[in-house]
Protein backbone atom coordinates (compact mmCIF):
# COMPACT_ATOMS: atom_id res chain seq x y z
CA UNK A 1 0.00 0.00 0.00
CA UNK A 2 1.65 3.56 -0.71
CA UNK A 3 0.67 5.35 1.95
CA UNK A 4 2.04 8.84 3.23
CA UNK A 5 1.38 10.99 6.51
CA UNK A 6 1.73 14.88 5.90
CA UNK A 7 0.28 17.77 8.02
CA UNK A 8 -2.26 20.37 6.32
CA UNK A 9 -3.71 23.74 8.08
CA UNK A 10 -7.15 23.76 8.35
CA UNK A 11 -8.13 26.96 6.11
CA UNK A 12 -10.95 27.82 8.40
CA UNK A 13 -9.29 28.08 11.27
CA UNK A 14 -5.64 27.28 10.94
CA UNK A 15 -5.91 24.00 13.38
CA UNK A 16 -3.00 21.71 12.19
CA UNK A 17 -3.94 18.14 11.26
CA UNK A 18 -2.46 14.95 10.60
CA UNK A 19 -3.65 13.17 7.38
CA UNK A 20 -3.16 10.08 5.50
CA UNK A 21 -2.68 9.83 1.77
CA UNK A 22 -3.06 6.77 -0.23
CA UNK A 23 -1.97 7.49 -3.52
CA UNK A 24 -2.32 3.84 -4.88
CA UNK A 25 -5.41 4.93 -6.13
CA UNK A 26 -4.29 7.52 -8.45
CA UNK A 27 -5.87 11.41 -8.35
CA UNK A 28 -8.33 12.16 -5.99
CA UNK A 29 -10.53 14.52 -5.59
CA UNK A 30 -12.30 14.41 -1.49
CA UNK A 31 -13.33 16.57 1.33
CA UNK A 32 -12.31 15.84 5.17
CA UNK A 33 -13.60 17.20 8.38
CA UNK A 34 -11.60 19.17 10.53
CA UNK A 35 -11.56 18.02 13.62
CA UNK A 36 -11.45 21.27 15.78
CA UNK A 37 -14.41 23.75 13.66
CA UNK A 38 -16.00 20.57 11.69
CA UNK A 39 -15.70 22.80 8.39
CA UNK A 40 -15.25 20.55 5.62
CA UNK A 41 -11.73 21.03 3.68
CA UNK A 42 -11.55 20.16 -0.02
CA UNK A 43 -8.72 17.99 -0.57
CA UNK A 44 -7.52 17.64 -4.32
CA UNK A 45 -4.36 15.19 -4.37
CA UNK A 46 -2.71 14.19 -8.01
CA UNK A 47 0.10 12.20 -9.05
CA UNK A 48 2.69 13.53 -10.55
CA UNK A 49 4.63 10.75 -11.93
CA UNK A 50 6.58 12.54 -14.54
CA UNK A 51 8.38 14.42 -11.26
CA UNK A 52 7.34 10.99 -8.80
CA UNK A 53 5.43 13.53 -5.97
CA UNK A 54 2.32 13.75 -5.10
CA UNK A 55 0.83 17.42 -4.76
CA UNK A 56 -1.91 18.34 -2.96
CA UNK A 57 -3.94 21.42 -2.93
CA UNK A 58 -5.93 22.31 0.82
CA UNK A 59 -9.09 24.64 0.24
CA UNK A 60 -12.11 25.62 2.09
CA UNK A 61 -15.45 23.98 1.38
CA UNK A 62 -17.06 27.19 0.61
CA UNK A 63 -14.13 29.17 -2.03
CA UNK A 64 -16.17 29.28 -5.41
CA UNK A 65 -13.92 30.60 -9.25
CA UNK A 66 -15.99 33.16 -10.72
Amino acid sequence: MNVKHTSITCPHCGHPMHIELDFSAGDQDYYEECANCCESIHLNMHINELRRKVELAVSADDEQLY
